[in-house]
C-alpha cells in the first residue's frame, strides 16, 4: 500500500513539474489569450478590471470554449461551437487573384470555426455544450468581437477600439480592432481557397508533406486542409501563443514572420 501511495504521489509530482514547465517555456494555449478561463485574471491589476460575468460566461475551463469530448460537431476536433451561418461573407477577390472556385463564396472547414468568434456574430462563449461539474453561473451577458454597433447589441468593440482603447484616454481597454474580422474579408489574406499548384502559379512554393486529411505542410509547420485548401489554421496555430513575440510569432504564428519568413514559405516573390 505504501509503495502503491508512493508511486502516486510521484505521478501526481511529475504531473505538475510536466505543467509548470510548459508553462515556464511557453506554447501552451493556458494563460493565453484563447483561454477565455483566464481573461478574468488577466484583467486584474489593469484599469479595465476582470470582465468574466459582466461581459461573456467563466466556463472555468480552457478548452471547452471550443472543444467538447462528447456530441461534438463536425468543423474541427471534437468542435464544442456554435457556429456563424455562411450566409453574407465577402472574399478575397483581386484582378490578378485566380485560386477562387468559382462556387466559393464563403469560407468553409477550419475556418469557419476560427470565424465563429474573430467574425462577430457569435458569442465568444456560445457552445454547444456547457460544463456541468463547475459552479460557473450565466453572466447575462454574451459580448461578440464585433466593432461598437455591430451585430447585436453586445460587442466588444464598445470598449476594445480605436477611440476608447489602447490609444484613447476613456478606459485602459486594450484595442482589439484588428481581431474584429466581420464578414468582410475583402481586406485579409484568402481562405478557404485551393493552394495554387506549380501548373497553375510557379511563384509559389510547394508543400512536399502529405497528409492524412487530404492537405499538406511544410516543414515548418505552414500547411493546408482538406481538399488541399488554404485556412485560417495554415498560418495560425490556435494552441500556441507567443504573445511576447519573443520568437516572432505572434499572433498565434505558425512560425516566425520575422523578415517575412512567414509570406516568404508559400510566396517566392
Amino acid at each position: 500500500m505504501k509503495t502503491s501511495r508512493h508511486v502516486a504521489t510521484l505521478v501526481v509530482i511529475g504531473g505538475g513539474l510536466i505543467v509548470a514547465a510548459m508553462s515556464a517555456l511557453g506554447g501552451t494555449i493556458v494563460g493565453s489569450r484563447h483561454d477565455l478561463s483566464a481573461l478574468n485574471m488577466r484583467g486584474y491589476g489593469s484599469e479595465t478590471g476582470p470582465m468574466t460575468g459582466g461581459s461573456f460566461n467563466d466556463y472555468r475551463e480552457t478548452c471547452v470554449y471550443c472543444h467538447t469530448p462528447h456530441n461534438a460537431g463536425t468543423t474541427a476536433p471534437l468542435w464544442n461551437r456554435q457556429l456563424p451561418t455562411p450566409l453574407g461573407y465577402e472574399m478575397y477577390s483581386s484582378p490578378n487573384f485566380d485560386s477562387v472556385i468559382p462556387d466559393t463564396k464563403a469560407p468553409d472547414g477550419i475556418s469557419l470555426g476560427c470565424l465563429s468568434c474573430h467574425d462577430g456574430s457569435v458569442a465568444v462563449d456560445a457552445v454547444l455544450n456547457k460544463p456541468k461539474f463547475h459552479d460557473w453561473f450565466d453572466s447575462g451577458v454574451h459580448y461578440r468581437m464585433s466593432p461598437e454597433g455591430g451585430v447585436g447589441t453586445d460587442s466588444c468593440g464598445k470598449c476594445h477600439n480605436r477611440e476608447r482603447g489602447a490609444y484613447g484616454a476613456l478606459s485602459g481597454a486594450h484595442d482589439a480592432t484588428i481581431r474584429y474580422l466581420t464578414k468582410n474579408l475583402r481586406d485579409d489574406h484568402p481562405i478557404s481557397v485551393p493552394y495554387p499548384t506549380f501548373s497553375k502559379d510557379s511563384g509559389f512554393n510547394q508543400p512536399m508533406i502529405a497528409k492524412e486529411d487530404g492537405g499538406r505542410t511544410f516543414p515548418n509547420g505552414v500547411q493546408t486542409f482538406d481538399e488541399d485548401k488554404v485556412q485560417c489554421a495554415s498560418c495560425h496555430d490556435p494552441h500556441n501563443p507567443d504573445e511576447k513575440n519573443i520568437e516572432g510569432r505572434d499572433p498565434f504564428l505558425r512560425t516566425s514572420n520575422r523578415f517575412s519568413a512567414l509570406c516568404l514559405t508559400c510566396h517566392q516573390k
